[in-house]
């Protein structure tokens, strides 16, 4: 039966019934392969600036380096193979590389992770090569250029997951047009810190420690900032996202013990000097802490999305 409601009357919007009252959107079916696509196409895009930063003159940051590029490299061969079970059949994931869409995301991404990948493998095949692991010659494989294009692509890709959410019709990630790429883009470079500082301390190689902390803090402070001003900014928009059961997982996993705890531990670690053991059981609690803060931005992101497209009244309300 249609609205019995009059021209004349006057209902609060929240209130009003739509036609049928059902869902103007579908909401997407994606699940925890497309969450864990999206956590490290971020760190993917963080640890190529990692590779960038680090001073090759010194033995800690070329170990620095080198993990930074086998990790990155690691995750770009995993990460087509995680999408590929969210597609369902490994064609699907070819069929999207026969033409480039400028204006599309989706199209763009997939081929920002494989140039991206190409460029990671070539970094990798070179410091396996500068280490001895691989012949000698193999090391003109990457040319020097191939340093800033991967964190160039990696800057790209972190900053992709979180357009692909924004540049939607649905109503709570198209309220996030400008936050939601900033919090993934800062949130990637944190994990991407937090990952190489919990490699540094199990190797052993402290010195380089300091300089990742106080990279992640700031990666951190920007997340958190970001967060802050889109609970101001969505309004009504945002109550899939920031109340709620969803809200307080978001606010105590991800703000409070994903991004203030390590920047508290970061700071206690540049203050005072522990004993090794010591710190590095700070090292691995902070960067433990910052990996499932990253975690569950996404996974908040991708449910509060599916929720808002189950409003029947979101749609209606579209933000500009």
């Amino acid at each position: 039966m249609l609205s019995e409601f009059t021209p004349d009357q006057t209902v609060d919007d929240r209130r009003r019934p739509t036609y049928y009252d059902l869902p103007l959107l579908k909401a997407p079916h994606w699940e925890w392969n497309v969450v864990t696509y999206l956590f490290l196409g971020g760190i993917m895009g963080g640890l190529g600036l990692i590779q960038l930063l680090a001073d090759g003159r010194k033995e800690s940051e070329r170990t620095l380096k080198r993990d930074a590029r086998i990790t990155a490299f690691a995750l770009a061969a995993a990460n087509p193979a995680i999408l590929i079970t969210h597609l369902g059949r490994p064609e699907r994931f070819l069929n999207m590389m026969r033409i480039v869409k400028f204006k599309s995301p989706m199209s763009l991404g997939v081929w920002g992770l494989v140039l991206y990948s190409g460029a990671a493998g070539a970094n990798m095949v070179r410091e396996l090569a500068l280490e001895g692991v691989l012949p000698r010659w193999l090391r003109f494989i990457a040319p020097g250029f191939l340093t800033p294009m991967q964190a160039l692509l990696g800057a790209f890709t972190a900053g992709y997951t979180g357009v692909l959410l924004s540049a939607t019709a649905n109503p709570f990630w198209g309220s996030g047009k400008r936050h939601i790429p900033t919090a993934s883009v800062a949130s990637g470079l944190a994990s991407a810190c937090a990952l190489s500082s919990l490699l540094c301390a199990i190797e052993g190689n402290t010195e380089p420690l300091h300089k990742l902390e106080r990279l992640e803090m700031a990666a951190g402070a920007t997340e958190l900032l970001a967060l802050v001003d889109f609970r101001r900014a969505s309004g009504e928009y945002g109550k899939p996202f920031f109340e709620g059961a969803r809200g307080k997982k978001l606010r105590d996993t991800t703000m409070i013990a994903g991004t203030l705890v390590p920047m508290a531990l970061n700071l206690l670690g540049s203050i005072i000097k522990l004993p090794k053991p010591v710190d590095a059981v700070r090292v691995a609690v902070a960067s433990i802490l910052t990996l499932t803060g990253g975690y569950v931005l996404r996974e908040s992101l991708i449910e509060a999305g599916k929720d808002s497209a189950r409003d029947p009244r979101a749609a209606f309300r579209q933000p500009t």
